[in-house]
């Protein structure tokens, strides 16, 4: 399942099981929404940023007013099948039975969460991130690297998009991140702004991922087509 390469990604569409294959440009602009998060429609709002070049989207339902049961599967599915349209991978947050009941694309799990050991038969075919913040959690971490695809790393800045994100590591902490392990795919999380791009991908990431920055934009579309323009002058 892992393919630690650097596929376009036009070409990192299905395989012949129905999958994605991973590759690191996956993570190049990795947008994470729930049904609480954007100034405007949820649905509409994240279609948005696909038209707008997302390259992988996380569906993390938590917080005030988050969906729960049927509600919660209703609008996963209906996430997903806008993600298929646009050919972008469709990655659930933490909640296993829902990725498996959706047929997810992957699943991300947090430090606190789900053991990657335990899921990993159940997800072996299918994409499987991390959460990593700094090196300390690196270590720790390190008997289950084997399993994943990718971590995500940070928060590389302030961000109030997550109460628990603990602290900022800065592009500092992205740099101890790639020197410790320079072949692990990694995409940066955390108060990020367009003009932090090109710092947090010269420091080591694969890509940057996005929560505000496009959700609650007054024009999403157009912010993440901003966003998008910036990783590709930076990664020519």
């Amino acid at each position: 399942m892992i393919e630690h390469n650097d596929m376009s990604l036009n070409k990192h569409l299905r395989n012949n099981r129905d999958r994605f294959n991973f590759s690191r440009e996956m993570l190049s602009l990795y947008y994470i929404q729930g049904s609480n998060d954007s100034a405007g429609e949820p649905l509409e709002t994240i279609e948005f940023a696909l038209k707008g070049g997302i390259t992988c989207f996380q569906y993390r339902e938590k917080g005030t007013n988050a969906l729960e049961g049927q509600e919660k599967i209703n609008f996963a599915k209906r996430i997903q099948s806008l993600c298929h349209q646009y050919e972008v991978p469709f990655i659930v947050n933490d909640d296993v039975e829902l990725a498996l009941h959706c047929d997810a694309d992957g699943i991300h799990v947090g430090q606190d969460d789900t053991s990657i050991e335990e899921i990993y038969p159940q997800f072996k075919d299918k994409i499987i991130g991390l959460s990593v913040g700094n090196k300390d959690e690196y270590t720790s971490s390190k008997d289950v690297l084997q399993y994943v695809d990718y971590i995500g790393t940070g928060p590389v800045y302030n961000t109030l998009s997550k109460h628990d994100a603990g602290d900022s590591i800065g592009t500092k902490g992205i740099q101890q991140m790639r020197a410790i392990d320079q072949r692990m795919p990694m995409v940066a999380i955390g108060g990020i702004q367009s003009n932090d791009i090109q710092s947090i991908i010269e420091a080591g990431a694969d890509g940057v991922a996005i929560i505000s920055s496009i959700s609650r934009a007054k024009d999403p579309e157009l912010a993440t087509r901003k966003l998008r323009e910036v990783l590709n002058q930076v990664k020519r």
